[in-house]
């Protein structure tokens, strides 16, 4: 049987023989497709332009969905979010604990989407995440996510504005979005622009943890602040008769046993425990410990063999 295709066909055939995208390539073909006469005549027309369309399709970048724009995976130890008011001076706290160089500027909306950096603290890294001027008027769903799904937040608030009105503010969005307030650490930023003393007191009535991202007086202890946020614990295996490598430690959360942490180093330590040996740094000689220790932090462990 004859195709009998309309004129109309060969002229958009002729088009799709000039196009230079992908996608202007699949708009002609699926013209053509629409055009073309629905009979047995033309059944191999038809698969031959479904077949070019399919292999066009193949190659065209995926489209992004806004919300993937917005997930910032996990890396490190932990992930804290770092939020707050225009100019609270968030991006210039995350230079300040990461030693990055993310733009700074004074007026509002600099930072325009979440902004991974990698914090040092000791012998593992943390990651702080700066984000976009949160607000009455902008509080996104993928923001309310990104909270949920961190290990911590930082608020940040700015001291030369009004404190109680922006604390209030922002309390009331982490409460509205179920934020647990134990992993919320509430920043005082902006110290060097106040009278030290006054600013001191500001931040003992508000309980707000007092620094100045500027100056960088009172990042290391906010860096120490993080950590107990985050919850976790560094223990270091031994092996009988050598030194622990005391800079790569186990990271795990604090309330950790004994015997889940055997399990992560092989399931055949697990399966023959016969218990293990603890060492700290304050004790001459090594405890004995069952499989029901509770970790702390720096424990040296040497699995009984």
């Amino acid at each position: 049987m004859a195709a009998n295709l309309p004129p109309q066909f060969f002229e958009l055939q002729a088009k799709l023989k000039s196009a230079k995208t992908n996608e202007e390539k699949i708009k002609i073909l699926e013209e053509m497709l629409s055009i073309c006469p629905k009979h047995k005549g033309t059944e191999k027309v038809q698969k031959e332009i479904k077949r070019k369309i399919a292999k066009l399709k193949k190659v065209l970048p995926k489209k992004v969905k806004r919300e993937e724009i917005f997930f910032v995976k996990k890396e490190g130890a932990g992930q804290i979010i770092l939020l707050g008011k225009a100019n609270s001076g968030k991006t210039s706290v995350v230079n300040a604990l990461t030693q990055s160089s993310f733009k700074v500027a004074e007026y509002p909306f600099t930072t325009q989407k979440p902004i991974p950096a990698m914090l040092r603290f000791e012998n593992i890294l943390i990651q702080i995440v700066d984000t976009p001027p949160i607000s009455n008027e902008f509080k996104p769903g993928w923001f309310k996510n990104l909270l949920l799904n961190s290990d911590g937040v930082l608020a940040t608030i700015d001291l030369t504005q009004d404190v109680k009105k922006d604390l209030e503010e922002i309390t009331k969005i982490l409460n509205e979005w179920e934020i647990k307030m134990e992993k919320v650490l509430f920043l005082g930023n902006k110290i060097d622009l106040l009278n030290k003393k006054e600013a001191l007191k500001m931040c003992q009535d508000f309980h707000l943890f007092p620094l100045s991202a500027k100056t960088k007086e009172g990042i290391e202890n906010l860096k120490k602040e993080i950590f107990k946020i985050l919850n976790i614990v560094r223990v270091y295996p031994k092996e009988p008769g050598k030194k622990p490598d005391l800079s790569q430690p186990f990271v795990l959360k604090k309330g950790t046993k004994l015997i889940e942490f055997v399990q992560e180093i092989h399931q055949s330590l697990a399966q023959n425990f016969k218990g293990a040996k603890l060492y700290k740094k304050e004790k001459t000689h090594p405890i004995i410990i069952g499989k029901d220790y509770l970790l702390e932090d720096g424990d040296v462990i040497e699995v009984m063999k």
